[in-house]
């Protein structure tokens, strides 16, 4: 290590790079983090108590809990029937009500697929992925491979839950991505819509003392943009919009796909990337008053063929809204009165199609992390859980 300027060079701030930090900090290895910011997708503000990128955890969130990245919150939902479905413009019905529970038999085959077979299969997946690149895990789990090829139109008939799919279940599925059903997987649909049967909670992000953790020891946050990498002899050397350069024996690359794949696209040694389309996402915060047919609920969801994708009253006259387009044109149709507080715009929000599995292991000390194999925040932790024991000689591969 003494020719090189640290250990590694962790390049993002997002769930991947940062579960890295931590996972290379109990260790106490030396590690440097570069990013424009801390969080990446997790867009925070403190002031409004607003979460612009990602919205909500799941139960199942045991590394960004366990590793203190997310401080909890309150329920998304006290209760289904404060949520309500629109499977088009003119029809909704809460959550919970008895349009839904109509579907009572449809209803039922869900649960028991997501309870007694989808997430032991899953939370066994997760466990060998933090050991594991992705690809291999896959080959080995005929039942996860299976659910990461299929579409998700064609689980959901072999399963048979349509009915319940179409007035709830994939309303869910387009209010975590944003994107229409028929371009997810399986596996990624089934991901989003665990949160139907487990706890579904907000949560407050702490950038400063995050920063501050992962400044402690052997460990340093640079705020700074990488803007080319280099191989370099036993290790690998970046550099950085504002002239600096960094050298290491280990590079973890835990930026957006498109971004990895644009910095690599001179590196000889690593093969060109193929990646996933991405959905785009605007959000914003809402001060005003909804009009009456959504007032009763605290939330609402929307069918794919409706470009708003997901509202919620964070308080009384206090709103959120996502949006797959620019909505300050439309706003009229939801509100009688209405002053946007703050936007957000995601080019790249969530990578969801086509069915590629990337590699993780690029080249001889090169590493590739973050939500490019499957889509949220824990499971970027886990490529970064992953990237951290590669590194301290923990994995399988």
């Amino acid at each position: 290590m003494s020719n090189f300027d640290t250990e590694t060079i962790i390049v993002g701030g997002g769930s991947a790079g940062m579960s890295c930090a931590y996972g290379l900090r109990k260790e106490n290895r030396a590690f440097t983090l570069i990013c424009d910011r801390i969080g990446g997708r997790i867009v925070y503000d403190s002031k409004l108590d607003m979460n612009y990128g990602a919205v909500f955890y799941f139960g199942n969130y045991h590394h960004m809990l366990g590793s203190g990245i997310l401080t909890p919150g309150p329920d998304v939902l006290p209760s289904l029937r404060q949520g309500c479905c629109h499977p088009d413009d003119h029809k909704q019905f809460a959550a919970l009500s008895a349009h839904t529970l109509g579907h009572a038999g449809s209803l039922l085959k869900f649960q028991s697929y997501m309870k007694n077979k989808f997430l032991p299969h899953y939370e066994k997946f997760k466990k060998e992925c933090e050991t594991r690149e992705v690809a291999s895990v896959l080959k080995d789990d005929p039942f996860m491979s299976d659910l990461f090829y299929k579409t998700a139109d064609k689980m959901i008939g072999e399963v048979g839950f349509q009915k319940i799919a179409d007035d709830l279940v994939s309303q869910f599925a387009h209010g975590c991505t944003g994107t229409p059903i028929k371009k997810l997987s399986a596996l990624d649909y089934l991901n989003c819509v665990q949160a139907l049967v487990m706890d579904l909670k907000r949560f407050r992000f702490e950038a400063d003392r995050i920063t501050r953790e992962l400044s402690e020891n052997k460990g340093k946050v640079v705020f700074d943009m990488v803007n080319a990498v280099e191989k370099i002899e036993g290790g690998w050397r970046v550099s950085t919009a504002n002239g600096n350069n960094f050298t290491a024996e280990h590079l973890v690359l835990a930026t957006p796909a498109n971004v990895t794949r644009d910095l690599l696209a001179t590196v000889r040694e690593v093969k060109p990337l193929k990646i996933r389309n991405a959905s785009v996402l605007h959000a914003y915060l809402i001060k005003g008053e909804m009009k009456a047919r959504y007032r009763k609920h605290i939330v609402h969801i929307f069918n794919d063929s409706i470009p708003i994708i997901f509202t919620a009253r964070k308080r009384l006259g206090i709103y959120e809204i996502f949006t797959e387009i620019p909505f300050e044109n439309h706003f009229d149709k939801y509100f009688d009165e209405w002053e946007v507080l703050g936007h957000k715009y995601f080019d790249h929000a969530l990578f969801t199609n086509p069915n590629l599995v990337l590699p993780q292991n690029l080249a001889p000390g090169l590493i590739m992390a973050g939500d490019h194999n499957g889509l949220g925040m824990e499971p970027a932790a886990i490529s970064g859980v992953y990237a951290a024991n590669k590194i301290l000689g923990r994995t399988q591969d």
